[in-house]
């Protein structure tokens, strides 16, 4: 990931805007990358995986619905 100034750039955002933009409208997806690096955090939930198309990005990639508990 790069930063200028107060924008970022890089695979990374670019896969983030996918994941996003393959949700549905009240929904909440992340990838299942994410899902590994937050762990056992109790206030999140995953749920209903599924494996997606990412444009720009070969293959199929593994996304979840995420819920959080407040």
């Amino acid at each position: 990931m790069i930063e200028a100034g107060d924008d970022f750039f890089g695979t990374v955002v670019n896969k983030a805007a996918r994941v996003a933009t393959a949700a549905e409208p009240d929904e909440i997806l992340a990838s299942d990358a994410t899902r590994v690096m937050i762990g056992g955090a109790h206030d999140f939930i995953f749920v209903d995986s599924t494996e997606v198309q990412l444009k720009e990005f070969k293959g199929s990639h593994m996304v979840r619905g995420l819920t959080w508990q407040t």
